[in-house]
């Protein structure tokens, strides 16, 4: 086997994994299925109705011989033609996966190679605004200052950019344990505090009870928070108000982010956890916040949806197994 089959090999397998079944298997079931049912109809009606040995003789045996050589010519021929159009878009889909896989590698690589040198620019640049390298006036102050915030967004998108690699990769290490969701919640409002008072956006926690216990990756769960209450504090205006409800319902953590942004509209709504999404590019951020907060609430066998319309804000809901050890799918 050279290189390109085995190649297509492991494309193959890698789509075979995403859809968690072999279509070939189902389809040769399938098409079995299709060939068996019309030769037992056939054979009812030969043996339980007129069947004799005289309908073999003669011109009626030789036509029901030729419908029967027909009927598997036809359905060889279907057969064939059926797999072929399968054939064809299983090895398009594998093609398209290896092209993802590909740029996902290199974009992680890129990622990583970028992260020395921003982080030593990082550094020189807090040297210059603390002085150590010599007085600095305002102005100067105000530029570096602007420098450090361009370059933490750069720092954002590679570290989500990696994340999302990890993550596609197959590579994150979730390290599950009981954690309380409550108190996950409060170090990320106190985290986004400043972005809530800059805005002057009212918080109003609506929490169910003092601690609410889920089995999860603590660190993980901090990120959905952050990036949903992140996404609440960016589309709410000034003087706005954002709800956060937190309750246990039967044997699920639910999580409600309400803003009282612009809304969403209805036919965007089932693009907003796409990668690289953003509905609205006056605002700041890579659009990989939602895709990334998808895959650990999926990672945790949760779900996760909104409910918005245009000028009515939007509604995020989350809901996380209280305990993975006796959830099954």
């Amino acid at each position: 086997m050279d290189k390109k089959d085995k190649n297509s090999q492991i494309n193959l397998r890698l789509v075979f994994q995403e859809l968690k079944e072999n279509p070939y298997k189902k389809f040769n079931i399938a098409f079995s299925l299709m060939v068996v049912i019309p030769f037992l109809v056939f054979t009812y009606l030969l043996a339980g109705r007129f069947f004799s040995f005289d309908i073999l003789i003669g011109n009626i045996g030789l036509i029901l011989l030729i419908s029967f050589f027909i009927s598997v010519c036809g359905f060889y021929v279907g057969y064939k033609i059926l797999k072929n159009i399968l054939n064809k878009i299983i090895f398009y889909a594998a093609q398209a996966k290896r092209s993802d896989q590909i740029k996902s590698t290199f974009v992680a690589t890129v990622s990583h190679e970028l992260k020395n040198p921003l982080s030593s620019v990082k550094i020189n640049l807090y040297n210059i605004y603390s002085g150590f390298i010599g007085e600095i006036n305002k102005d100067q102050k105000h530029i570096i200052e602007s420098c450090q915030n361009t370059i933490e967004r750069i720092n954002r998108l590679i570290n989500d950019l990696l994340d999302l690699h990890k993550i596609e990769a197959g590579a994150v290490d979730v390290k599950r344990k009981l954690c309380d969701i409550i108190k996950i919640s409060e170090k990320q409002i106190i985290e986004l505090d400043a972005a809530l008072n800059n805005k002057d956006i009212v918080l109003a926690k609506e929490f169910q009870g003092e601690v609410l216990s889920v089995w999860g990756d603590e660190d993980k769960l901090s990120r959905v928070v952050n990036n949903l209450l992140s996404n609440a504090i960016k589309f709410t205006p000034d003087k706005g108000k954002i709800i956060f409800r937190l309750y246990k319902d039967e044997k699920f953590i639910k999580m409600e982010y309400v803003d009282m942004g612009p809304g969403i509209p209805s036919d965007k709504i089932n693009r907003l956890f796409n990668k690289f999404e953003r509905l609205d590019s006056e605002k700041e951020g890579t659009g990989l916040g939602l895709a990334i907060t998808k895959d650990i609430v999926e990672m945790h066998r949760g779900k996760i949806w909104v409910e918005s319309s245009l000028g009515n804000g939007s509604r995020f809901i989350v809901t996380l197994p209280s305990d993975l050890r006796v959830i099954t799918r």
